[in-house]
């Protein structure tokens, strides 16, 4: 059996020997006049299982079951169960297995030894589910293989190790071809669906030098990612297959780029608009998930999601004040995402002299919005002293706005006195908040840093101070290859 905990690397153990291991999981499917299911687990001394199941990246509890006095367990309902993942678990040490449950398979019977599930399950009412534990015992055979070829490679000098490894190369298309034939064997059924969304898009071959084909194969592979899966299919949403597949495509085939990040979504949640379920589901996941994303810029997507989709009143499952605070939040970000012109705003120096800021004139200006008693900000400080002092001569100006009002202004001041070097940065200040720079620039904490070029557009922001050392300089340089470089990696599709 496995632990719920282990079950992420247990995908990845079988990885090993062909992607299809990583997703090797069964489903629940709904009955037409309810659901039954009978357990008796042989070995097993605990009075309690549960029954669990997949939403998204989600594992959830949907009932309990207790033993009967003839020593089974039973979860039954009256209504349909919706199709999908489902884990039989053991209380205590949350051991678990999972079983395969389509139409026209609402009965089932299942017998099985603890701790030996595997080799022993036996599964009436369930044809899928009998197919499936035949297939993981078929990939737990060619697993073992794998492992004790690798071992012997890992014994051998590298120039003997072709033989074993085109062994190793067999195992692999052995497996996948299995996975084929069972998957065209069982069609739409959801064993069928399962296994097919699991299979990457087939390659063809290209010609030229090897770099050339690299990136052909990348590109061809990125354009299909998605051939073989069904992104409106809310069966694949209650298995780990849907959400895996998806975060795969946004986090590692997409290019890291706001523009191509803003296209990939809205064609995966466009497709996905064609079922609520699923669609409910990963439009406010993929807003969160980058509302909480640390990469650079990606606050665009974040922005983009909400005026492409909650604004278009395209989730009206929202309520009125959820809503509203959303649309807020991204009227608020929008003017200061990279790319944009930065707010202008009048503040003041120490003297008391308005300074704008659109007046300034750096090649490069770092905008840094702090306080004297930020821990962060004590850090940052010293680390942006060196930073003007490394780039000032190439036309970098550091300007500082202390975010303290009224009588604190002054605990600002103080504050650039006691630091050395503080004085050669451009402080500011505006204690009346007249500007309004921290609505304008959406500074809820400090630190935050703003980097700006000579016309005022924000090349990038909320950077650390020792990030500035090697992000500026690539502004500095122009570096027009590497700009050509990444818009030829911006996708044109995703497939769908």
């Amino acid at each position: 059996m496995l632990k719920v905990t282990e079950m992420t690397g247990m995908f990845r153990k079988w990885a090993g020997i062909c992607a299809v291991l990583c997703f090797c999981l069964p489903a629940l499917t709904t009955a037409q006049e309810g659901y039954r299911m009978e357990v008796d687990l042989r070995g097993y001394d605990n009075d309690t299982l549960l029954l669990a199941y997949y939403m998204g990246e989600r594992q959830l509890i949907k009932d309990t079951a207790f033993r009967s006095g003839e020593g089974v367990f039973v979860f039954e309902w009256d209504e349909p169960i919706d199709p999908g993942m489902y884990m039989v678990v053991e209380m205590h040490e949350m051991n678990f297995f999972q079983l395969l449950v389509d139409e026209g398979e609402n009965d089932l019977q299942i017998s099985a030894e603890h701790g030996n599930i595997t080799e022993s399950i036996e599964i009436s009412g369930s044809p899928q589910n009998s197919a499936f534990y035949k297939y993981l015992a078929y990939l737990d055979e060619h697993r073992k293989k794998a492992d004790r070829l690798r071992e012997e490679m890992e014994e051998l000098p590298e120039e003997e190790r072709e033989a074993l490894q085109e062994q190793l190369n067999g195992i692999d298309e052995r497996v996948l071809n299995h996975q084929k034939e069972l998957a065209e064997e069982y069609g739409e059924k959801f064993f069928g669906v399962f296994l097919k969304a699991n299979m990457e898009p087939k390659m063809p071959e290209f010609e030229g030098t090897d770099e050339e084909v690299r990136r052909e194969r990348f590109r061809y592979f990125r354009k299909n990612f998605f051939e073989n899966i069904d992104l409106t299919d809310a069966r694949l949403l209650r298995s780990p297959v849907l959400a895996t597949k998806v975060h795969q495509y946004l986090d590692q085939v997409v290019p890291r780029h706001p523009d191509s990040i803003n296209k990939a979504v809205t064609l995966i949640l466009d497709e996905m608009e064609e079922n609520r379920t699923v669609f409910r589901y990963f439009l406010p996941n993929l807003l969160n998930k980058y509302a909480r994303s640390n990469i650079i810029g990606m606050d665009a997507v974040y922005v983009h999601i909400i005026d492409t989709y909650y604004r278009q009143d395209r989730a009206p499952w929202t309520n009125e004040e959820q809503l509203n605070q959303i649309l807020e939040r991204a009227d608020r970000m929008r003017p200061v995402l990279i790319g944009k012109t930065a707010p202008d705003i009048t503040v003041q120096d120490r003297e008391g002299a308005r300074v704008r800021l659109h007046d300034l004139d750096y090649e490069i200006m770092v905008l840094y919005f702090w306080r004297p008693d930020c821990g962060h900000c004590r850090r940052y400080t010293p680390r942006i002293i060196e930073f003007l002092y490394e780039f000032e001569d190439r036309g970098v100006g550091v300007v500082t706005i202390c975010t303290k009002f009224t009588d604190e202004v002054e605990t600002c001041w103080d504050y650039i006195d006691r630091t050395e070097g503080a004085e050669d940065l451009f402080n500011l200040v505006d204690p009346f908040h007249r500007s309004r720079f921290s609505v304008k620039y959406d500074v809820r904490s400090t630190p935050m840093i703003y980097i700006l070029d000579a016309d005022k557009e924000i090349l990038s922001k909320r950077l650390s101070a020792d990030q500035l050392f090697d992000v500026v300089p690539m502004f500095l340089d122009d570096d027009e290859e590497a700009m050509e470089m990444l818009e030829d990696e911006t996708p044109t599709g995703t497939g769908l």
